[in-house]
């Protein structure tokens, strides 16, 4: 009895354990393969079960592990805006001015230019003033102009001095600093307007002016050299002021005055600065605002540094030897510019 007894318990145990064992390690169903086969002469297709393969756990997680992943990439939080570039003061360019010899306005050195806005652009240069633009003898001068015949030879207190080989020089003050606003119609355009001013601090008196070159003709007359200043000319008996003479090197100067600050309004093609390009070319034509122009000569008999001596029209017409010159000075007083053109290279520094 004990010994049945034994004998199903160890019978249901093996159950117990059996059906546990089928659930953790269910069956797995076979993959069905195709056999074909003849039935009364009719092909029938019969599926035949196929083992599958079994892959062990270890090696499909090692085959997991190691199958690459695709990782997506992080996107930003947020998106930038693409920087505008405003041109407030971030461009700097410097170039040479380039002048034109029929309108001189002096050698030019430096400009530098800078953008206020895409619009709007600064510059700032520097010009030497050209002394002398062109020379001529009087003799050269005479077979010109008829009229300065009469000036080859000056009686000089019955002293002959004959002026036909000096030398005379046009030059002018144009040169000194220039202070220039450009303004664009629109941000891509090279068309402009030109608005500023010319200032020439070192020589503000006269714009234009003639030098005459007497030192030989004077040493000719016998005239001590490094006294030249004490011979001079006069135009009027009754007025001994109004004179005029040679400086103690003998050049004697007669000059253009005009207002030392001249405005400057131009038109012009071509940007001084462009962000996309490192040299640009740039062309102006516009115009002084000279007032109204006078002209001097200067006295170094009673001041070795020299007197400025007005020559109005209403006092050349009042002088027998000068009255040849009003209507010239009433012409030029009503002309009140001066034209002036240049040619700019720029290079981008910034």
């Amino acid at each position: 009895m004990k010994k049945l007894f034994a004998f199903l318990i160890a019978l249901a145990a093996l159950s117990v354990s059996y059906a546990f064992a089928q659930e953790i390690d269910p069956e797995v169903p076979a993959v069905q393969d195709t056999v074909t086969v003849t039935v009364q002469g009719a092909p029938v297709v019969v599926e035949e079960p196929v083992a599958p393969e079994i892959v062990p756990i270890q090696e499909a997680s090692e085959a997991i592990e190691e199958a690459p992943s695709e990782v997506q990439e992080e996107l930003p939080l947020y998106t930038e805006e693409p920087k505008v570039d405003r041109q407030i003061f971030n461009h700097l360019a410097a170039g040479v001015p380039i002048t034109f010899p029929i309108l001189p306005q002096g050698i030019g050195i430096i400009e530098v230019a800078t953008t206020l806005t895409p619009i709007i652009q600064l510059r700032l240069g520097y010009t030497l003033p050209v002394l002398s633009v062109a020379s001529f003898t009087m003799n050269q001068l005479s077979g010109a102009v008829p009229q300065l015949e009469q000036y080859k030879v000056i009686d000089y207190n019955g002293t002959k001095i004959n002026l036909g080989e000096s030398k005379f020089s046009f030059g002018t003050n144009l040169g000194g600093i220039n202070f220039l606003m450009d303004v664009f119609p629109g941000k891509k355009t090279p068309f402009h307007f030109t608005f500023g001013f010319y200032v020439n601090p070192d020589s503000p008196d006269n714009l234009l002016e003639v030098r005459a070159d007497l030192s030989s003709a004077l040493k000719e007359a016998g005239f001590t050299p490094g006294k030249y200043n004490e011979v001079y000319f006069g135009f009027n008996d009754d007025d001994p002021t109004f004179r005029v003479s040679p400086n103690s090197e003998g050049i004697l100067k007669v000059g253009v005055r005009t207002n030392p600050i001249h405005p400057y309004v131009g038109i012009g093609f071509g940007r001084a600065i462009r962000p996309d390009r490192r040299v640009c070319v740039t062309f102006d034509m516009g115009a002084i605002y000279w007032g109204s122009p006078v002209l001097v000569g200067y006295d170094y008999s009673l001041n070795p540094s020299g007197t400025a001596v007005g020559f109005s029209p209403e006092r050349c017409a009042q002088t027998n030897d000068l009255q040849g010159l009003s209507k010239p000075l009433e012409i030029l007083g009503k002309v009140p510019v001066y034209p002036m053109m240049k040619l700019n290279i720029f290079i981008r520094i910034i």
